[in-house]
């Protein structure tokens, strides 16, 4: 069977997967700018870099591609109605989107997110403490309510 059996050319195929190389790369830069960017700022910040923060950039890289390579399928599937990886693309763009925003962010808004995380563990940790607590705490003012 030859290629152009099926209706598209070489040429068609060859810029379709170009368009799908170049979104797949460009994706891929923007993740080792933002890997690059949060090593360096660790070390301006003074912050141990740990596997885990390495560990989740392989997390974050299956969170981007999974999607787009679902998306890569049904954009070959519709090769007949486009003559580009249109939802390819538009993933790319939302995964290089997130990967800016997070280049972007400065390293008191991501300590101050950090900060927040540690409350709600020790809010978490201690919940039987703060449900006694507030248990105590309405039960007083029932007593204060009934002698009034």
């Amino acid at each position: 069977m030859n290629i152009e059996d099926t209706g598209f050319s070489t040429t068609e195929l060859q810029n379709y997967a170009r368009w799908i190389i170049i979104t797949y790369g460009a994706v891929t830069v923007a993740m080792i700018v933002d890997f690059i960017t949060g090593i360096r700022r660790a070390k301006k910040a003074k912050i141990a870099t740990r596997s885990r923060g390495y560990k989740m950039t392989c997390t974050k890289a299956a969170k981007y591609f999974l999607p787009m390579l679902c998306l890569t399928c049904i954009d070959l599937i519709g090769t007949v109605i486009m003559p580009c990886p249109a939802f390819t693309m538009i993933m790319a763009a939302f995964n290089i989107f997130c990967e800016w925003k997070s280049v972007m962010e400065t390293t008191h808004d991501k300590e101050e997110i950090r900060e927040a995380e540690s409350t709600f563990n020790v809010i978490i940790k201690n919940k039987d403490d703060i449900a006694k607590l507030i248990s105590e705490l309405l039960k007083s003012q029932m007593n204060n309510e009934k002698n009034n």
